[in-house]
């Protein structure tokens, strides 16, 4: 079950409402590689395509896009078999961005002031 967490920025007021974790739908792993870009859902399928049975650990986590300035949730795949990890695109513009280690260390992307907090919220599936 996923956790629904709200982030907001004590400096400027931002704030964003974002979900972590995974849901039922995650426990399929072509479910999973849709959520990717084409050349990486490709790899995904290919590399664990191998295995009957794949093992692998999945969930959405906090990230920053310092391209368009949003926090945002990311896919974050690790397929046991090898610990490749397959992190997604910023859901607004596509770009890589950084993940957030400890909310309350990272930068607002919008006033660049380290002073974010995030709350649980609630539960989604």
């Amino acid at each position: 079950m996923g956790v629904l967490v709200k982030i907001t920025c004590g400096s400027c007021g931002a704030d964003w409402q974002l979900s972590i974790g995974s849901g039922m739908m995650h426990g399929n792993l072509e479910t999973i590689a849709d959520l990717y870009p084409k050349e990486m859902k490709q790899e995904i399928l290919s590399c664990a395509g191998q295995e009957e049975f794949p093992v692998y650990h999945f969930g959405y986590r906090l990230a920053v896009c310092s391209q368009c300035g949003e926090a945002v949730s990311v896919p974050v795949l690790t397929l046991e078999k090898d610990g490749k990890e397959y992190i997604g695109t910023c859901g607004q513009c596509g770009r890589e961005t950084e993940m957030m280690k400890k909310t309350e260390e990272m930068p607002c992307p919008v006033c660049h002031k380290a002073s974010l907090r995030a709350e649980e919220t609630g539960l989604w599936d």
